[in-house]
Parts: C-alpha cells; sequence; structure tokens
C-alpha cells in the first residue's frame, strides 16, 4: 500500500490556536497509536467505505492528532464534509490522509463572494445530516416535514464550491458550508415520514346483533409525531388472512376513524398503515338476542327459549331465583330453528327463571329472565260423599280448584276446616291434582258438624253439613196385662227427648215422651194389648244429633 506524504504543519499555521490543530501537532503515545487498527475497522464496518491504514509515518507525526480527526469526523456530521471537500485544506488533507476523503483542492476553492452561485452537480441529492460549523455544538437535520407533509432536502454543492448565501466564515478567511450532504445519495420522497406505528380503540368491545362499531386509529413515524393525511385500512380477521373494509386517510391530527358493517358474528378487526405497521387486535364480540317466556298450566310451566345470532346446537342453562337463592334446574341446546322448550314444576310461589346462552366463537355469552306467576285460584266448588252418618263415622269432602276463566289450578294445597264454637278450625289438608280436584276425609264424626275447603290464597268454599245419627236399640218385655219398653240410644246425651209411638193402620199414634237418662237409655210402661202390635221410639233431633227412630214388636195376648 502507497504510502502518502505526511501533513506539512505549517499548512495549519493559521489555526495554530485551534485545539484541533494543537491536537495534531501533539506527539502520539503507544496506547494511542495501538488503537489505529480498531478505528479503521468500525470504519469499514460502518460506511463500507474503503479506508487505507494510517502510515507509520504520518502516525508517529499526528499523535493524538490522528485520533481526534478519526474520532471527530466519525462521529460528527464531518465525514460528509470530508467526502465532499468542505473541509479546510488542510484538515481536508487529513480525513484524506486517515479514512481516504478527495485530497484538497485549493485552486477551486472561493471566498465567499469571489463568485455568484453554482448549479450542484447532476445527480447529487441530499438525505444526509447537516454539517456543523466550526462554533457549534449540535446538527441540524437535512430535512424537515413541510405544511404538505413532504419533505423538503436541500441540494447537494460539488466538491470545493461554496454558495455565498448559504456559507459561514471559517477559519483563514474561508467560507464554511452550512450543510453538508452524506456518503450515500438515494432518492427522496415527497410522501412524508413512513408510519412506524399505530394504534385502535373504541367505545366497546360488545355490540347487539346487527349494530356498528366505530373504530379510530392514532398514526405516528419514528419519533412518535402524528402522520396527516396518511391512507390506513381498517381490516377483519377471515378465515386465513385479514380482509381490508374500509380504506380512509387520517386527518390534520394523524387519527383515522371508521365504521364497520353490521355485525353479524363476533370479529376482529386491526388498522393497517403500511406494510409491517400495524395496530393490535380489538376483539367484537356479538351479542345474539335472546327472549324467555313462561306458559304456566296445570301442574307443569314450559318455559320457551327464541334466539336470533344464535346457532343450532349452542348450549344454554336455566336457572331458577327464588327467596334469594339461584338454583341451576336444567341444561339444553338450542334446535334447528334457534328454540328450545323447557318444562318445570309449576312454583307455588312466584319465582323468576333466567336462561344464559353461553359463549361460542360466533358471539358473546347473553342472559334474559322472565317471572312466573302461579295461577290464582278464584273459585273452590265443594263435595261429599254423604251427609249424614252414624256415630263415629267418616265423610269423604272433595273439591275443585279453579281459576276465575275456569281453568284448573294444580299444586296447589287445600285446607279442610271444620267450624268450632267461635270460628273455623283446620282438620286436614291435600293439594290439587293435575286435574285441580281434592279428596279429603274427615275426621270420625261425633257430632253434627259443617265443613268447608280453604286454598292458601284465602279462596274459601261454601259449607258442607254433615249430621250425626245415632243409633236406637229397643226391647219389649210383656207382664201381665203391661208391656215395658226399653230403648238405648247411642250418640246422644242424657236429657235428649224420646217419644213412644204406636202404628196402627191410620198411621202413627202418639203414647207417651220422656228423656234419656245419663246412660242413653229410656223406659216405657204401656198396657197390653190382644192384637199384635208395633212400638216405635223416636229419638227427637238436637244440634249435636239428628233424629234418631227403632221399633219393636209385641205379640198380642
Amino acid at each position: 500500500m502507497t504510502e502518502r506524504p505526511p501533513v506539512e504543519t505549517d499548512d495549519l499555521a493559521p489555526w495554530a490556536d485551534d485545539d484541533l490543530v494543537q491536537a495534531l501537532r501533539a506527539p502520539g503515545t503507544a496506547t494511542e497509536l495501538a488503537d489505529q487498527e480498531r478505528y479503521v475497522a468500525a470504519f469499514r464496518r460502518a460506511g463500507g467505505s474503503k479506508i487505507r491504514s494510517l502510515p507509520r509515518r504520518a502516525a508517529g507525526r499526528l499523535g493524538a492528532g490522528g485520533t481526534a480527526v478519526v474520532v471527530t469526523v466519525a462521529v460528527t456530521s464531518g465525514v460528509a464534509a470530508a467526502y465532499t471537500g468542505h473541509l479546510p485544506d488542510p484538515v481536508q488533507q487529513i480525513a484524506h490522509t486517515v479514512i481516504g476523503a478527495p485530497a484538497p483542492d485549493g485552486h477551486s476553492r472561493h471566498h465567499a463572494g469571489a463568485s455568484g452561485p453554482q448549479r450542484p452537480s447532476r445527480g447529487a441529492v441530499s438525505l444526509g445530516p447537516t454539517a456543523s460549523t466550526p462554533g457549534s455544538s449540535s446538527t441540524t437535520p437535512s430535512s424537515s416535514p413541510t405544511s404538505s407533509g413532504a419533505t423538503s432536502a436541500p441540494s447537494a454543492r460539488p466538491s470545493g464550491h461554496h454558495e455565498g448565501p448559504g456559507t459561514q466564515p471559517g477559519p483563514g478567511g474561508e467560507d464554511a458550508p452550512s450543510d453538508a450532504p452524506s456518503p450515500s445519495a438515494s432518492p427522496s420522497t415527497s410522501s412524508g415520514a413512513p408510519a412506524s406505528a399505530m394504534s385502535v380503540s373504541a367505545p366497546a368491545h360488545r355490540v347487539d346483533l346487527g349494530q356498528t362499531l366505530t373504530l379510530t386509529g392514532l398514526v405516528t413515524d419514528a419519533v412518535g409525531a402524528p402522520l396527516p393525511d396518511h391512507p390506513v385500512l381498517l381490516q377483519v380477521r377471515g378465515g386465513r388472512h385479514w380482509r381490508a373494509v374500509v380504506e380512509t386517510t387520517t386527518d390534520a391530527s394523524g387519527i383515522a376513524s371508521a365504521v364497520t358493517p353490521a355485525i353479524t358474528r363476533s370479529a376482529h378487526f386491526r388498522w393497517h398503515a403500511e406494510r409491517g405497521v400495524s395496530s393490535t387486535v380489538w376483539a367484537v364480540k356479538m351479542v345474539p338476542r335472546l327472549a324467555v317466556s313462561a306458559d304456566v298450566g296445570g301442574s307443569t310451566t314450559t318455559i320457551s327459549v327464541t334466539t336470533d345470532g344464535a346457532r343450532a346446537g349452542d348450549a344454554f342453562l336455566l336457572y331458577r331465583h327464588v327467596a334469594g337463592r339461584t338454583t341451576l334446574v336444567r341444561r339444553g341446546r338450542l334446535d334447528p330453528t334457534g328454540s328450545a322448550g323447557i318444562s318445570v314444576v309449576t312454583p307455588h310461589h312466584a319465582a323468576a327463571y333466567a336462561v344464559r346462552l353461553l359463549p361460542t366463537k360466533h358471539h358473546a355469552a347473553t342472559r334474559a329472565r322472565v317471572a312466573v306467576v302461579p295461577p290464582a285460584p278464584a273459585k273452590l266448588a265443594i263435595s261429599g260423599s254423604a251427609s249424614r252418618v252414624g256415630p263415629g263415622g267418616t265423610v269423604t269432602i272433595g273439591g275443585t280448584v279453579t281459576t276465575a276463566s275456569g281453568y284448573a289450578v294444580p299444586g296447589h294445597r287445600v285446607v279442610l276446616c271444620r267450624r268450632g264454637p267461635a270460628r273455623w278450625r283446620p282438620v286436614a289438608r291435600a293439594v290439587t291434582d293435575a286435574a285441580g280436584q281434592v279428596s279429603i276425609v274427615t275426621p270420625a264424626i261425633t257430632a253434627t258438624s259443617r265443613f268447608r275447603l280453604r286454598t292458601g290464597h284465602h279462596v274459601a268454599s261454601g259449607g258442607w253439613r254433615v249430621v250425626e245419627v245415632p243409633t236406637l236399640s229397643l226391647s219389649a218385655d210383656r207382664s201381665g196385662g203391661s208391656v215395658t219398653v226399653t230403648a238405648n240410644a247411642v250418640g246422644a246425651r242424657g236429657g235428649d227427648r224420646v217419644v213412644l209411638l204406636r202404628r196402627t193402620a191410620a198411621g202413627l199414634v202418639r203414647l207417651r215422651h220422656g228423656r234419656l237418662d245419663a246412660g242413653g237409655s229410656v223406659t216405657f210402661v204401656v198396657r197390653s194389648r190382644a192384637a199384635r202390635t208395633t212400638y216405635v221410639v223416636r229419638l227427637l233431633a238436637t244440634k249435636r244429633h239428628g233424629t234418631a227412630t227403632g221399633s219393636v214388636g209385641v205379640p198380642g195376648t
């Protein structure tokens, strides 16, 4: 490799007080020179430029200055200035020796105002940073967004040329350029900075069947600045890929907004700004329509479920709410029409039933409820198997519970009540069957009683009177010219009135009357007759029992 001559220090005399020149003139140390190859290798990797190794003779004279030049040119925009010949001749010579930049051409340089502006070289386009002037500490971007969103790029200048209006005075009276092109030029675009990120937002994640949803998104560039007038797509996830549904552009604040089509199933949406730039996914769950009704009748109630937006086979759960407690009643699935019917036992009290449609990949979960009020009885009929019974006998009391419209009310409790001295007292209970009928057996009858039926809704029937009929046993004893007739009553009380009658061809003839003793017996003595005679004993009715009659025959003398 051919070595280049070292830089003459006399050429740097005009900048003798400059920090850079002082660094160049300082002797190099073994440690500083040991990093030379590492810097050169870094430049090769970073810029891809053809960099030649620094000759040992030049390195010996440059010392720390060589290191300073390499670092300064590498980490600042001086690389662009060095490759386009915009550095002062001595510094340009150092860049030429160290990194292979063009050699200085003093004959082509002009002072400010020496000549007018020249046209840039054909094909030179600047996208790189602007070189800082010797007195500045920062660099300015080579492009900045204009009001229309396009990026303006300064034109590159040919090597060794400076435009008068765009220059600043430099060391030694020369003009340093106010900007410099990047080492490698590429075509500039007028569509603004590329999108780097995009967000997505919407007012909800759940919508009803057939409704729409407005989604918004913000498009930003690499530094987080909004991008106005940027084309974007609203996409929906299909079976295998994302499909565009709305195409729009961002407004002045970089925000895009679009309304989805009518949603008939759960879907996933996202914004797409450009290749590789998309928002996160916004999941939208479709909520189907669900209606629940109850047909209360008989001993069962039919819960009907109808849906719109669900599919055949979708599962649902039926719950019952009673007295603050929730109970799972049944599980089921929709039929091909999206409906279902469930039969449950009609509750004795008002209850609420709820149906929960379970979620699937096509729709979200939803629920509906219905109140089930058992039919209120309005009428209670009563009947009995008998109205007169002997002492200790029973009667079967029947009844039918119906509504105001005449329909039977099953499953209702009915109470059999008997009239007491002051009020009606319950004596037995039963529940109506599917036909709304009930049958209850009374307790043993020991006295005439009145019965009636009553439901839990305070609907009572009329009364049913059961009369107790005592039994009489008679005997007759003939002694001399008299006949003794004795009657024993069961179901009567002492003191009850008794009448002795004789049957004749014309009817009954009253002979004697008396009262039962404490044992329920009575004795009558009458004159005997020559012909056969039939005697009748009649126990008169009281409020506790009915009339009882007995007869006995006495042969004639």
